[in-house]
């Protein structure tokens, strides 16, 4: 049993620390509250995880705004969608063999009549939880497949359906394993044609198939397969600007990464 917890343990003693060092040369003001919040949290999952082994992702929110997670997967998971304040962070739980996605939503609110909505990412449901609805694109998105059949985990950033907000993939431990991320502000990069604008500001970035629905941009018809669909125009300013994440759907270039064992940190502006 002891075996059982050491990774959960390791993982969530190198997520305080990260934490307490940011909270640190942040000057934040890290209490007791908060500490016993996150130690709570890890002894209601970490025990439930013992038997099934599950694995831990740290989400945690370095933008100077509010950002609201989403989760999309199989099986789902208990938070399929929350609030991240700024500087904040919240663990999750994922069991064996877990298979989804998770997004930042951002400019979000709730109007009179309680119906809640975001200028990026919504999923939809007119609630916080998205309940097995997926983002609304453009997003940027961090996808996981856990334990594959090879014992590895497969993981990346994507931005094959466009961009809102920064977002990196750390694996905590493992041998050889690489970060994955989309670090830039894409929404200072994007083309004019590509732009999502809200409030006079640009909030997201289309890709150029979300833009154009063509099958060169899609990698659909005659151009669905890695031979036939190349990097276009638009990918290729998206993989200039963040080089380890995905930019098309053929787009494996040091972007489509494995490990195995491991937690994740998810960190939003990284």
């Amino acid at each position: 049993m002891a075996a059982a917890t050491a990774p959960a343990a390791l993982g969530l003693s190198i997520f305080l620390v990260q934490l307490l060092l940011q909270g640190h040369k942040r000057k934040a003001f890290v209490n007791f509250a908060w500490l016993c919040n996150y130690l709570l949290v890890f002894f209601c999952f970490g025990c439930a995880c013992l038997a099934s082994e599950c694995r831990m992702f740290y989400v945690r929110n370095n933008c100077p705004y509010p950002v609201w997670p989403a989760t999309l997967g199989s099986p789902q998971l208990p938070q399929t969608g929350f609030l991240l304040q700024s500087s904040a962070a919240v663990p999750l739980a994922a069991p064996p063999r877990w298979s989804g996605r998770l997004w930042g939503r951002s400019l979000c609110s709730m109007d009179p009549s309680g119906r809640f909505s975001c200028a990026t990412g919504d999923c939809g449901t007119g609630q916080l939880a998205c309940d097995g609805a997926g983002g609304v694109p453009p997003a940027t998105l961090t996808e996981f497949t856990l334990d594959g059949d090879d014992g590895n985990d497969y993981y990346d950033v994507s931005n094959v359906d466009g961009f809102n907000i920064p977002v990196m993939v750390t694996p905590l431990g493992g041998s050889g394993c690489r970060t994955a991320s989309c670090a830039a502000n894409m929404n200072a990069l994007c083309p004019g044609e590509l732009q999502v604008v809200s409030g006079g500001c640009v909030v997201a970035c289309k890709s150029g198939c979300l833009a154009f629905g063509t099958d060169a941009y899609c990698c659909t018809a005659g151009f669905g397969s890695p031979e036939s669909c190349k990097p276009t125009n638009y990918s290729v300013v998206f993989k200039s600007a963040c080089p380890l994440a995905r930019s098309y759907a053929y787009d494996n270039d040091g972007s489509a990464l494995t490990c195995a064992g491991v937690d994740y940190l998810v960190d939003f502006c990284p």
